[in-house]
């Protein structure tokens, strides 16, 4: 059997980096809630202190799950359903219930996962080699600012690996047969930790969108009935592995609004990915957004990446796929991938910055 191209293709492998794994809004003081991705069971609680925490699930005593029915939040520390030890924020046990002493072993006796919470979304560090974070997720600019709100969003499990999903951010040719649209302009532009694509999308209703399931009504009959939609401008930027902004504004007589998307996906094991897609809108005016269109706009990002997910289930992976010139630069995008599922020693990027377009 032939070795991998990519680190990314060998079972058991996932990528070092940010993980979102829950919105702000879920987790509130005292909540407790059972995880699982990497192949791990986790537990995320939220304790007095207001600081979100992950830690491993199996309390080190005798193995009950720490999220297990029983489980609660004291304090600052989880409290395990079986015995009622509890664990703080660094994983180490503070009490015992029935003990005079704490065992030595029971310090530090759990594995404490580096946490973020910002633009109301929390995320975890996940790295095989047990190394520090070496960068951060950015600032959203408009997050927590009046009018935007808060995310609404959609949250699925599919079958697929991320590396098929973080190849749209690169792939112009498919927007014509799966989105219903012409690339105007479709730029990239690589960092070592994020790929951006600044693209115009010149909608065409007589090409059609693919029919996302979950979409109750006929997504190609709403754009005909309403008739051509206005260019679309946006930034959409992976930064890591797994986690997407995208900022959009369009302006019209009608309405002007800017809204940021929150796309990620986080694996839960070899073949499946917890995959979410939030939405804040806001106007770019002095008069408020019609309140209809603040609820329905949101299923513009479900049915935006919903029309991916028909493909990204049912295609199968292309180690060394045949290329041609306007596909965008896939192969770029996998070996800036490919980085974050090898060592630390092998992750530096020393290609220049610049703009790499798609549409000639």
């Amino acid at each position: 059997m032939s070795e991998p191209r990519y680190a990314f293709e060998e079972k058991g492998r996932f990528a070092r980096g940010w993980h979102i794994v829950a919105l702000s809004q879920e987790l509130a003081k005292g909540d407790v809630k059972a995880l699982h991705y990497f192949n791990e069971d986790l537990v995320l609680f939220r304790g007095d202190s207001g600081e979100a925490v992950i830690l491993d699930a199996y309390c080190p005593h005798l193995g009950a799950h720490l999220a297990g029915t029983g489980s609660r939040v004291i304090g600052n520390t989880i409290r395990c359903p079986f015995h009622g030890w509890q664990f703080d924020c660094s994983g180490s046990c503070t009490a015992i219930p029935y003990a005079n002493k704490i065992p030595e072993r029971a310090k530090n006796a759990l594995n404490s996962w580096p946490v973020v919470e910002k633009n109301g979304f929390i995320a975890l560090w996940y790295d095989s080699e047990g190394g520090a974070p070496n960068w951060q997720l950015p600032d959203i600019p408009e997050w927590n600012q009046p009018g935007w709100g808060d995310w609404r969003f959609n949250r699925t499990v599919i079958r697929s690996h991320g590396r098929e999903i973080i190849e749209n951010i690169v792939d112009a040719g498919h927007f014509p047969s799966v989105h219903g649209g012409y690339p105007l302009q479709f730029d990239n532009v690589f960092t070592p930790y994020s790929v951006s694509q600044e693209s115009r999308i010149q909608p065409d209703i007589e090409l059609d969108m693919i029919q996302p399931r979950g979409i109750d009504f006929d997504i190609n009959a709403a754009r005909r009935e309403r008739g051509l939609d206005a260019e679309g401008w946006g930034v959409a930027t992976y930064h890591g592995p797994s986690v997407m902004y995208y900022y959009t504004t369009s302006k019209s007589p009608e309405m002007s609004y800017a809204s940021w998307w929150l796309n990620y996906h986080t694996p839960l094991n070899d073949d499946e990915v917890e995959l979410t897609s939030g939405v804040i809108v806001a106007s770019l005016t002095d008069e408020p957004l019609p309140q209809d269109f603040v609820d329905s706009y949101p299923l513009s990002a479900i049915a935006a990446f919903g029309s991916d997910v028909e493909v990204w289930e049912t295609k199968k992976y292309r180690s060394d796929p045949i290329l041609c010139d306007g596909d965008g630069p896939i192969n770029k995008l996998r070996k800036w991938y490919d980085r974050f599922y090898r060592p630390r020693s092998e992750e530096a990027w020393d290609e220049p910055e610049r703009v790499i377009s798609s549409v000639r």
